[in-house]
């Protein structure tokens, strides 16, 4: 049984997040280089976004419960904030390769849109369950301090 993460914060997915990028990246210098044997980092690219995706899923159920317990809202609130920002820089990438390679489909471009398309879906999951978090936290800080009117 994997233990639960103890603090809630990015860096529970960010090492298999950047062992996905990684590979990723050694794979899109290898088309560039024309080797062949670029498609083959793929597949672990894919493998290692899923296991970010999973820590992500894990870390967010621990701060919807840390969450209900009113403790490190604003540990709570950055965590989600930050990993918007993380997921939605990651679909922008990846959104924009798979339109980059459209006119290379013949020469292995056919491998990087049936990668980076899936897995920009995949990461819509986070991003829009950050999103939903980010705005539940930040109401919940601004109804525990109320802003002070100087009128």
């Amino acid at each position: 049984m994997i233990k639960q993460p103890s603090k809630v914060s990015v860096f529970n997915y960010g090492f298999a997040l950047g062992v996905s990028e990684v590979f990723f990246l050694t794979s899109f210098y290898l088309s560039i280089l024309d080797v062949s044997y670029f498609a083959v980092a793929l597949p672990f690219s894919a493998v290692f976004l899923l296991v970010s995706l999973y820590f992500f899923i894990r870390t967010d159920k621990v701060a919807k419960t840390l969450h209900k317990q009113r403790v490190e809202r604003e540990a709570v609130y950055s965590f989600y904030h930050k990993s918007f920002g993380i997921f939605l820089i990651i679909i922008a990438a990846l959104i924009c390769i798979a339109l980059a390679y459209l006119p290379f489909i013949q020469q292995g471009g056919h491998f990087y849109i049936l990668y980076c398309v899936p897995m920009a879906i995949l990461c819509l999951v986070p991003c829009i369950a950050s999103y939903k978090g980010m705005k539940l936290s930040k109401l919940n800080i601004d109804k525990v301090s109320p802003h002070i009117d100087m009128n």
